[in-house]
């Protein structure tokens, strides 16, 4: 590992006292003990920082969801529209016929609510 000397001005003594009794009780130099807290406090502005730029990607990746979901729910209405219009386009050119008339059977026959009752009613030979 590398040797870095860093002087560092204006801690008071109290701190050190601090560091050093701490220090004793963990069984560590104060060095040591100073170089673990410095370590911690760098790697934790690292996550800070890791963790703005990856709010900003998943803002941008919710931002991207939203806008397709509109985009799906427009194009929902809209093909329901189309399915619309063209139900009433079919409707307009190839208007309900009466089955029996579809079938060639005479239609001036007399019929009740019951016109299925024929048993030769679907041959296809009709």
């Amino acid at each position: 590992m590398e040797t870095t000397v860093k002087t560092i001005r204006g801690i008071d003594v109290q701190t050190i006292q601090l560091i050093e009794s701490r220090a004793d009780k963990l069984g560590v130099s104060s060095n040591e003990l100073i170089r673990n807290a410095l370590d911690d406090y760098a790697r934790r502005i690292q996550e800070v920082e890791a963790s703005e730029t990856l709010h900003a990607y998943i803002d941008d990746l919710i931002e991207a969801n939203n806008n397709l979901v509109a985009s799906q729910n427009q194009n929902t209405l809209i093909l329901g529209e189309i399915a619309k219009t063209i139900i009433e386009r079919i409707n307009y050119y190839l208007p309900a016929q009466d089955m029996k008339t579809a079938h060639g059977k005479n239609n001036t026959q007399a019929t009740n609510d019951n016109s299925f009752q024929d048993e030769n009613y679907f041959d296809v030979e009709h």
